[in-house]
């Protein structure tokens, strides 16, 4: 009967401490909120310690949550220029998602940094999707834009580059009203591929 007892003493000491604990540390009875984790970047490794994705600022000033392959980095880019293995590097970054300014993207990168696919709002946030082989631009589909870009910019299209076929619509303003028309263009002019763009 005493270990019973005092087995049932230990048991109600146990629940009240556990109630007067509780009861402390919420203080007066607001809810439990966690603290706020502050960090200039943050890093997800795998099992050997290696970078794979990344989430801050990187070195060309983007906002960016990255990711990459686990295969090793090239220590030179496309063009033969050194690279970085840090994924804070934009063209180490197979995938990557964030703001350019106030402009958000998603961007598709291969092995050796060059861009096979973007997918962002322009400053006057209208949508653009370009994708790309190793010689540049071959497909976009969205806005095109004029040679000065500005707000008024209402012409949308699939082209195929470098400079070959494009079917969309195109706005014009007479009389203060804005009109849209539909156009499909196709060259039949040659050019020698892979494409070099005038410099």
């Amino acid at each position: 009967m005493k270990s019973v007892l005092t087995i049932a003493a230990a048991l109600l000491a146990g629940f009240l401490g556990g109630v007067v604990g509780t009861r402390l540390t919420r203080g007066s009875g607001e809810p439990h909120t966690e603290h706020t984790l502050r960090a200039r970047s943050f890093e997800l490794v795998d099992e050997t310690g290696k970078v794979i994705s990344f989430w801050g600022v990187d070195k060309g000033k983007q906002t960016v949550l990255a990711f990459r392959s686990r295969r090793p980095v090239p220590s030179e880019g496309a063009e033969g220029m050194p690279r970085s293995a840090g994924l804070d590097d934009p063209l180490n970054q197979g995938t990557a998602i964030g703001m350019i300014e106030d402009s958000p993207f998603l961007t598709f990168r291969v092995a050796d940094g060059t861009t096979r696919m973007r997918l962002y709002l322009t400053p006057w946030h209208k949508p653009l999707l370009i994708m790309d082989d190793e010689t540049g631009g071959r497909v976009a589909l969205g806005i095109n834009q004029s040679d000065t870009p500005s707000t008024d910019d209402d012409d949308w299209a699939l082209q195929f580059g470098p400079n070959r076929a494009w079917i969309g619509m195109f706005s014009r303003l007479e009389g203060g009203q804005k009109y849209v028309r539909g156009f499909l263009s196709i060259s039949k002019d040659k050019v020698k591929y892979p494409y070099v763009r005038p410099k």
